[in-house]
């Protein structure tokens, strides 16, 4: 496979490989492609629990198991008025 990387990106994983943080550029890029697929799978998990919470969330909704906001925020600034 022939890759083509930007003067920028080549400039700096050669600082990486000066600096002994990789070996070779094949190591390097397979580094910053392991960072991307973890970030990914990073995303991917907090999408799936921010997912779940909204479930919660909107079934405490349909089971009439909530607070109207503006109730919150007048007992919220009666008690930091204090």
């Amino acid at each position: 496979m022939d890759i083509s990387l930007s003067p920028d990106n080549e400039k700096f994983i050669q600082s990486q490989i000066a600096a002994g943080i990789y070996d070779s550029i094949n190591e390097a890029i397979n580094g910053a492609i392991n960072i991307a697929i973890t970030k990914t799978v990073i995303t991917q998990e907090r999408i799936d629990e921010f997912n779940r919470e909204v479930e919660i969330g909107l079934n405490a909704y349909k089971n009439g198991k909530y607070v109207d906001g503006n109730v919150v925020i007048a007992e919220l600034r009666k008690k930091y008025a204090s």
